[in-house]
């Protein structure tokens, strides 16, 4: 499992975590708490998707699981 924190690479995509909790709906102060667990509950997840393009800023659902994006994706293997 990576060490990644969401709430650390919203904030880079966001510019500042003031914006990363404006975007959530909720205080700075409780993404704070958000960022120390590692966690946004799936409401501040969609509270964010649906304000990102409105505050110029391009996420994906990805950006929630930044560890996933990280690693590189297996190769398929053929059944034959």
């Amino acid at each position: 499992m990576s060490d990644t924190n969401v709430v650390l690479h919203l904030k880079a995509r966001f510019g500042t975590q003031t914006r990363v909790a404006e975007a959530a709906g909720i205080r700075p102060h409780t993404l704070s708490e958000r960022k120390e667990r590692n966690t946004l509950t799936h409401e501040q997840m969609r509270r964010i998707l649906r304000a990102a393009p409105e505050m110029g800023v391009e996420i994906s659902p990805a950006d929630f699981f930044p560890e996933f994006a990280q690693e590189p994706a297996k190769p398929k293997r053929s059944r034959g």
